[in-house]
Formats: structure tokens, sequence, C-alpha cells
């Protein structure tokens, strides 16, 4: 089966999508470009970490999509309220999973596959969990759920990734200072569904323009590519 798995460029995604891969799955990496919200690092990081595990699965066929996701937290900005700025997260996240369920249906992938861990960010809370998801219709499962950060790191540790994992990279620079954590999938749906039109035109315009690339892959081709 075909996974698309979410690479951010910390310690959890690529041991989410390694387990993937233990499993059966064959992954395809998407990351989202945040330019201008995300340093040039955090890519340099993703392309290294791709690479890295390319070199440790020779026996798949892997590849790396960079998709922008830069307007698409423009328009969450420009359009949440005040009152609603909180949700922020919220947002960006279900903006995420649409457009990657986008990108399976497009290669033909059954599922996506995140290196969420309950409970460690804002939107990653038995509350926000289901609300990041509820506007996909593939399922999104998350392999490290069940697993606290320790035992992650150790997982990293095993399979090689943790050095490069925590190389300096940067984080998003739009996160409100106090990030919803209980969010309620009734009111947010109301408040998505208000703006619908918004926040679809912005995600076909990304979708316009998606980088694929073969790995393993030089820093010096992608960044020949994108914006930054």
């Amino acid at each position: 089966m075909k996974a698309v798995c979410l690479i951010s460029g910390g310690i959890d995604s690529p041991v989410a999508a390694q387990i993937a891969v233990n499993n059966g799955f064959q992954p395809f990496l998407l990351h989202y470009h945040n330019y201008p919200f995300h340093s040039l690092g955090t890519l340099e990081k993703v392309i290294s970490l791709s690479n890295l595990f390319a070199g440790k699965n020779p026996n798949i066929l892997s590849s790396l999509a960079i998709m922008s996701h830069g307007k698409s937290q423009e328009t969450i900005l420009n359009t949440l309220e005040r009152k609603d700025i909180n949700k922020t997260c919220l947002f960006c996240r279900i903006q995420m999973f649409i457009k990657a369920e986008a990108y399976a249906k497009k290669i033909n992938a059954d599922i996506i596959i995140t290196g969420e861990i309950l409970g460690e960010q804002a939107s990653q809370t038995l509350d926000n969990l289901p609300i990041a998801i509820s506007k996909i219709t593939i399922p999104g499962l998350r392999p490290l759920i069940g697993y606290n950060k320790e035992e992650v790191i150790q997982l990293s540790k095993k399979w090689g990734y943790y050095q490069t994992s925590i190389l300096p990279g940067g984080c998003c620079s739009i996160n409100p200072k106090y990030p919803e954590t209980k969010g309620r999938l009734d009111v947010v749906g109301e408040i998505f569904n208000r703006y619908s039109d918004n926040f679809e035109k912005t995600t076909q315009e990304e979708l316009k323009d998606i980088l694929t690339y073969s790995l393993p892959v030089k820093i010096k081709d992608v960044l020949a590519d994108v914006e930054y």
C-alpha cells in the first residue's frame, strides 16, 4: 500500500515513516515549505533526513514532494477574526491534511501518515486530533500516538535519524501565544465553512506547484526550485 508520510524536519516524522516502511507501506514523503514563516534550515534538514531515510531503505522506491504552505498560512491569518486567532494551528493542520489527501489521490496512495504524539503540540491534544482530520475522507494514521517522547527518541537513535533531526532548523513563526488546546469540532467547522472559499482558493493555488524529487536529491537542486 502507498502512504503519504508527512515529514517536518523534527524527530518524530522520520520515525513514523520508518514504522510505515517496517509494516509494508511504500512511502511518499511530503514536506510543507512554509516560506516566509520557516527558516531555510528547516528545508535543508528535511532534505538531509529524506536522503538518510532513502539510504536506510534501499529496497523501496521513495520520493520527496515539497508543497508550498506559506500562502495557506497567510490566508488563515488574514481570514480569522481576532477572537479566533488562537485556532491558527488547528486551521493550519486542517489545511495540511486537505492538501495531503489531494496529493494522495494524485499518486493513488491509500493513507496519510504523520509523526504526531499525543499532547506534544497544541494541535495534538485529544480534543484537537479529530478536528485536524475532519475534512479528509482517507485514513490519517498516527503510529506514534501511544509513544512518549523518550520512546520516540530511542527509536530515532536506533534507526540513525536522531543526530540529523536535532540539527538547528527553526520553528513556525506564526504560532499564537496561547494556542487552542480544547477545540470544538462544531465551532471550528462553522468557521471553516464560513470561509471555505478563501481556503479552497489558496489550496488549489498551492496544489498546482508540487515539486517532486526521486531520492537521494541534492540540496542545491531543491534550492534552485523553491522560494526562500
